[in-house]
This record gives structure tokens, C-alpha cells and sequence, in this order.
């Protein structure tokens, strides 16, 4: 992706997060409105217990996705990537999301009050846990991607 390219996505997800949301009056992150999530830290490990510290982008997350509890998708803002969500469940004030793609199976945990996110995904022998944070999607933002 250009540089200026990168930038639109850039101030485009700041310029979200710091519009006013009339949905946020309404609600938290309690799946009644689309979220924007975006992975900020991962940490990678394999079968014999090693594990190292990488970025979103070393291992091949996308920068930016959308939570979409009406499709029950997640997918990636600028790619063609989607998966689906199998199940969603509450649980002290957590959203609890799991679902499968080709030959992984995650888990994206999600703080009701502050968006704040946790995920795992698992395949043989790998595993990734990513951590990072979510904002309300206002509902015309979600119509025009």
C-alpha cells in the first residue's frame, strides 16, 4: 500500500474513533452496533513452547477489521478477507466471539464497557495471541464500506 494510501486509512480510522457516535449513547460494545477493531500487539508461538513477539502485519492480520454483528462477520477493512461468526457469548461484562477459517479456530474477547479486545488463534501446532482495541462503528460508516 502507498504511503498516502496508508495515511486516508490512518485518518480515516482516527477520524471514527474521535466522531461523536450517536449509538454510543445508546449502548457500549454490547454487539447492538458494528465495532472497528484494530490488532496492536501479537505474540506468536509454536509447539515446542517458543514464542516471540511480533506486529499485526508480520503475521499476516489485517490493520484494521469490522465486527458486524447483523451479518455475523468479521472482515478485513481493505482486503477481501472474511470469516464467520460461529458463536457469540456474554459473560461478565466480556463479548465472547468464536469462529473458524480454513484450519484455525479463534476466540475475540471484547470488554463491554471500554471496546478493549483479546484474541487467540489456534492451528496445529501454532498459535498467535493478539491484543489490541475496538470503537463503535457509527451506522453510516458501517453502510459505506
Amino acid at each position: 500500500m502507498k504511503v498516502s494510501g496508508m495515511m486516508g486509512v490512518v485518518l480515516w480510522a482516527v477520524g471514527i474513533c474521535l466522531a461523536p457516535h450517536q449509538a454510543a449513547a445508546a449502548s457500549k460494545f454490547d454487539g447492538s452496533v458494528p465495532l472497528l477493531c484494530v490488532p496492536l500487539s501479537v505474540t506468536e508461538c509454536g509447539a515446542e513452547g517458543e514464542c516471540q513477539r511480533g506486529t499485526p502485519q508480520s503475521v499476516n492480520l489485517p490493520q484494521f477489521f469490522k465486527v458486524d454483528f447483523k451479518t455475523m462477520t468479521i472482515s478485513a477493512v481493505e482486503e477481501s478477507r472474511e470469516s464467520a461468526i460461529k458463536t457469540v457469548n456474554r459473560v461478565n461484562g466480556k463479548m465472547i466471539l468464536q469462529g473458524v477459517q480454513g484450519q484455525l479456530g479463534w476466540t475475540l474477547i471484547i470488554s463491554e464497557d471500554i471496546g478493549q479486545m483479546s484474541a487467540t488463534i489456534a492451528g496445529a501446532g501454532e498459535g498467535y495471541l493478539i491484543f489490541g482495541t475496538c470503537t463503535l462503528l457509527s451506522q453510516g460508516a458501517a453502510q459505506s464500506q
